[in-house]
């Protein structure tokens, strides 16, 4: 079977997607200032048309006998450019060869979509930007989504039956399943999404920063179910096969790490691209119903024990790549006759490694029956408590172990059912993963992870201070490569002693040691206030420092705010998170700034909410931290709450003093004035963000549209200049260069002044350094009309506009650019998609 599939000739559409290519090429040739394309509804003629007085070069753009485009070049060399006019429609076939075949190099020559390269490029431009916007959450969105909305999702459909497929019925005759699959998938796609084959046997689509997980479900369920019908006979056999598809999806940045941020990234993209995978691998393994899996749900129900390893212990399916950490705890469940969950018991992980991890029994609801191969996790949350009289989460469906008369068991410890630490059994041959109260004899005296927070919980209620201190390690240098986080266990342990003699008071009577995951201590300092400890843990870390084996520490102190008990373990986890930012030694303590680091995280996550609560908290712990103000101000007016968000920025403005926070401050003070109509004000409050700091870029974009509003458009132009000067140095200084909104404002006020030609060139531009900026399209597409140009170049602008932002001005350009080509009846659906007033 022939799978070629024959390349059709370019199209408008071609040209302006490679419009970049076109004329780098055409400037090699002709040395221009300027280029831009148009799409006239006549057939230019073949020759080229040089305007000497203008220095401007008309040179129509044909294929064939068909002509696409007419570019024209602003700034040549008359003298030179007249002597090579004969030439001049050679060389522009020749261009157009070049982009035929680099169209060629970008599609897959069997499914027709986009190679995996090209997917990966703009998978790292979407991901950059997307921390771009979230870097600097004040300032003017290309595409106008909300701040809760800026993440990139991307969807991977697998024909995970397509080897077995190949080897039974030949390669050729599974490309042309594989073929008819990619249609299925590209028809009916949205125009701002991109499609691309991955691998042997899969496919994946890319959505814009504006796109969520409840837009990648809903693609994915769309997209299988045209896939369904697909069907296709054999030859030989005359069998109809059929594909066996699965869907998995992930979105960016929730689903990556804090430490992956800091990578290139074209590390981030493919890091990216993994979570996607194995969230459709195990659509697969766990076969959910629909077949698709979200790279979020792994952690929370993906779960399965593999192995039973003896003395309590299992391992897991559950590695470092879905998110799994040490300490964390999970329901073990299978399901019963009547297919509901029935609660088995439940463990915590102890050892993390990439693909799966080593876990402890902490309860069973039935001391007879151990835990097995085959049975589900769930993620319990941190404070949930295991009650074996009502199972666990009752209410969705969880049910306890009968007994033989009907009554549930009561829960039993593991040290009932298994024998102790110290005499390991036969059954056990895990080498890699010792019992913790065995290694290198040097946590004599500590409890294990389960035993710990046992112990933790009777003790606290005992108490009404209390510190708790985590001590996290990681292996460095020589060590990391032939060192095992045991001995690293073993070593925290003994410098923790060593530093502990002297200083037995600060530490306080009965101080509690355990285990925390694989690679971590905790203390439990039955004391009043953790600064004596201070010392104390920062001589600990820079002894193993010295050792090889980087140490951090975070500390709470009970009472801390309104947190309860049995949530300082997660406040210890905020401070250990802010200890890590600190120079060494890392130790911090869970306060105003520990909780800013954590509030910031989920605003980097989209989680506004529980970012406000982490602010309003961190002031109340330090009502002079100025960052934690200013961020809630930027919370509340992403909430649209634009007097609460001034009230907070005049009170962080009251208490900074750093020339930086000042300046941002005034912004966002000019910006919520602005959003409440305040002109004036708004514009006192840019001038004297500019005063100090006179290279902020957004400062510059405000003013000028205050002044374009009022009617001052060349005072507007300058503003904007000069903001295109800022934004070319900083282009220099970065690999991606980011939207033009400058120049996108200059073109605005450019057409409102009648210079067709400069708006065009702008908006060139402001396209080369952003393909997806809607305003932009929407704005070029509208000089398409007002020149008589062709109107279906028109058409496909607004179309990719209304995709990317839908606004009612889009849906009106849409509707003009259909009557342009006497299509009535889609320009009434179209002015019937505009919202009313």
């Amino acid at each position: 079977m022939n799978t070629e599939k024959s390349t059709p000739s370019l199209t408008r559409g071609d040209l302006m997607e490679m419009d970049a290519q076109l004329f780098a090429e055409l400037r090699r040739v002709i040395p221009c200032t300027g280029c831009a394309l148009y799409f006239p509804t006549e057939a230019p003629g073949r020759q080229p048309e040089l305007l000497a007085g203008e220095r401007r070069l008309l040179l129509p753009l044909w294929r064939g006998e068909t002509p696409l485009a007419v570019a024209m070049l602003h700034g040549v060399r008359v003298r030179e450019t007249r002597q090579a006019l004969p030439l001049l429609p050679a060389v522009a076939d020749i261009c157009l060869d070049l982009l035929e075949r680099t169209r060629g190099e970008r599609t897959d020559a069997v499914t027709g979509l986009a190679t995996e390269n090209l997917l990966y490029a703009r998978m790292e431009e979407e991901a950059a930007r997307v921390r771009e916007q979230l870097a600097d959450p004040t300032a003017e969105d290309s595409r106008g989504a909300s701040l809760h909305r800026l993440c990139m999702g991307l969807v991977l459909v697998r024909m995970s039956n397509g080897r077995e497929l190949a080897e039974t019925y030949g390669y050729a005759f599974t490309d042309g399943l594989l073929r008819q699959v990619a249609d299925a998938l590209r028809a009916e796609l949205p125009g701002n999404v991109m499609a691309a084959r991955v691998g042997r046997f899969g496919m994946a689509v890319l959505m814009p920063s504006s796109s969520g997980r409840k837009a990648c479900q809903r693609l994915a369920q769309e997209a299988l179910r045209r896939m369904v019908g697909v069907e296709q006979r054999c030859g030989v056999t005359r069998k109809v096969v059929r594909p066996r598809l699965c869907a998995g999806h992930a979105v960016y940045p929730q689903d990556m790490e804090g430490p992956e941020f800091a990578l290139s990234m074209y590390e981030q993209a493919r890091r990216f691209m993994e979570r996607a995978r194995l969230a459709a691998r195990e659509a697969v393994k766990s076969r959910v119903p629909g077949r698709i899996m979200s790279f979020a749900r792994i952690l929370q129900e993906g779960g399965v024990i593999e192995e039973c390893l003896g003395m309590g212990r299992v391992r897991i399916s559950l590695g470092l790549r879905a998110k799994a950490r040490e300490g964390q705890r999970f329901a073990v469940w299978e399901p019963d006759a009547e297919g509901r969950r029935r609660l088995r018991g439940e463990v915590v992980l102890l050892l993390v490694r990439e693909q799966d991890a080593v876990a402890e029994t902490l309860q069973l609801t039935d001391a007879a029956r151990p835990l097995a191969v085959g049975q589900r996790l769930a993620l319990l949350d941190e404070t949930a408590e295991f009650d074996g009289e009502e199972g666990i989460l009752a209410e969705e469906g969880w049910l306890p172990r009968e007994g033989a008369a009907g009554e549930p068991v009561a829960a039993g410890g593991v040290e009932e059912t298994q024998p102790p630490a110290e005499t390991p059994t036969e059954a056990e041959d895990v080498p890699e993963t010792p019992a913790p109260c065995e290694i290198d004899g040097g946590l004599e005296g500590f409890w294990g992870h389960g035993d710990f927070r046992r112990a933790l919980r009777q003790r606290a209620e005992e108490r009404n201070h209390f510190v708790l201190a985590l001590l996290r390690l990681e292996l460095a240098g020589d060590a990391a490569a032939g060192g095992s986080p045991c001995h690293a266990l073993g070593q925290a342990a003994g410098s923790w002693r060593k530093c502990l003699a002297g200083q037995e008071e600060a530490a306080g009577e009965g101080v509690l040691c355990g285990l925390y995951g694989g690679n971590g201590l905790i203390f439990f300092h039955p004391v009043m206030d953790e600064r004596p400890l201070l010392p104390l843990y920062e001589s600990v870390c820079r002894t193993l420092d010295e050792q090889g084996v980087r140490a951090a520490c975070g500390l709470a102190t009970y009472p801390f705010l309104q947190f309860r008990k049995g949530e300082m373990l997660e406040c210890t986890l905020k401070a250990l998170e802010y200890a890590l930012l600190l120079p060494a030694p890392h130790v911090g303590v869970c306060n105003s700034l520990a909780l800013n680091i954590s509030a910031d995280r989920r605003y980097s996550q989209g989680d506004i909410f529980g970012a406000v609560e982490e602010y309003k908290l961190a002031l109340l712990a330090d009502e002079e931290n100025v960052l934690a103000r200013n961020s809630l101000g930027v919370c509340m007016a992403a909430l649209g709450r634009h007097h609460e968000a001034r009230r907070h920025f005049l009170e962080a403005l009251r208490r900074c003093s750093e020339p930086g926070q000042v300046a941002q401050t005034r912004y966002n003070l000019g910006t919520v004035c602005q959003q409440l109509g305040e002109r004036r004000t708004a514009a006192r409050y840019y001038r004297q963000c500019l005063a100090a700091e006179p290279e902020h870029l957004y400062a510059h974009l405000r003013l000028g549209q205050l002044c374009e509003e009022g009617g001052r458009r060349n005072e507007a132009r300058r503003f904007y200049e000069e903001a295109a000067r800022i934004e070319d140095r900083l282009r220099e200084g970065r690999q991606d260069g980011g939207p033009s909104l400058a120049r996108r404002y200059l073109a605005r006020v450019a057409a409102r002044q009648r210079r067709g030609g400069e708006a065009r060139e702008l908006l060139h531009e402001a396209l080369l350094r952003d393909p997806n900026d809607a305003a932009s399209m929407l704005l070029m597409a509208r000089l398409y009309l007002d020149g008589n140009e062709d109107p279906s170049v028109a058409e496909l602008l607004a179309r990719k506009s209304v995709r990317l932002h839908d606004t009612a001005e889009g849906w009106r350009v849409l509707a003009r650019a259909l009557r342009a080509q006497d299509r009535e009846d889609e320009a009434r659906l179209a002015e019937a998609r505009i919202p009313s007033a």
